[in-house]
């Protein structure tokens, strides 16, 4: 069987080496062709080895992995990602059905790896898709800038700042965007965006099935049933629990 040429970057020499002799140790249907330990390193690298796999650090002294992976807009190999202990990170990879292991480095995990990139790359079937989705989320240091709403075969892009709000509707998730095709269905479940939506402080929870941007905040009410209306006149009803919590954020809102 023909060995899946493999390419490691990291910034970090003692990584790239002990990754390079478990691959080999653990697997013989592998092949370590190349190291870099930069984002530019690895450019050339990649240009001129044309691997099958690239293990890909994702902080480097001059840049990210993200960086040298615009630079492939039509990638040809499998990716695995390097990173140090990021539950956000982690989420997101999980969320994008991508590979990868946690430094330092656990062989156990990392052989497990090397069997299921093993089975794609030989059925021929790189997760191009999936990686190319992560990529156009990833902005600047935020690991996500926009959420990825997957829906039937589709995935639509949106950007962070356009979503009015997200709220659980008939077992799906329903996204209202500022935008000419204002609303977006998601198959999947709200609980499986929070930690995206979590990580940005202009969404608030209102209740236990919807969040609202604030920045589209129009009006709301401080009385018994304390309600929010957003400028594209819906209205949400706050949860009682959340009543007092929300109103002093819409308050130093309206205050700032």
């Amino acid at each position: 069987m023909k060995k899946i040429r493999a390419v490691v970057i990291d910034d970090e020499y003692l990584n790239r080496d002990l990754i390079s002799k478990i691959v080999v140790k653990m697997n013989d249907n592998y092949l370590i062709v190349g190291q870099a330990e930069s984002v530019e390193d690895g450019i050339e690298t990649l240009n001129a080895l044309k691997p099958d796999l690239v293990f890909l650090d994702i902080k480097m002294p001059d840049g990210t992995g993200f960086d040298l992976l615009n630079q492939f807009p039509n990638p040809g190999f499998e990716v695995v990602f390097i990173t140090g202990f990021d539950e956000y990170a982690i989420k997101a990879f999980d969320f994008n059905a991508l590979d990868y292991i946690l430094k330092p480095i656990d062989p156990t995990k990392l052989g497990k790896t090397l069997m299921k990139v093993q089975d794609r790359i030989l059925g021929k079937e790189i997760s191009s898709g999936n990686l190319k989705d992560i990529i156009l989320q990833y902005n600047g240091g935020n690991l996500i800038s926009k959420i990825p709403v997957h829906f039937k075969d589709k995935v639509f892009l949106l950007n962070i700042d356009d979503i009015i709000s997200i709220q659980t509707h008939e077992g799906y998730t329903l996204f209202v965007v500022n935008t000419d095709q204002n609303k977006f269905i998601s198959s999947r479940q709200l609980a499986d965006y929070e930690f995206i939506i979590n990580s940005f402080s202009n969404f608030i929870r209102l209740n236990k099935s919807a969040y609202v941007n604030i920045n589209y905040v129009k009006n709301y009410s401080k009385g018994k049933v304390c309600e929010v209306t957003l400028l594209n006149g819906i209205t949400f009803e706050v949860s009682r629990r959340k009543k007092t919590e929300i109103l002093e954020i819409l308050d130093r809102k309206i205050a700032g």
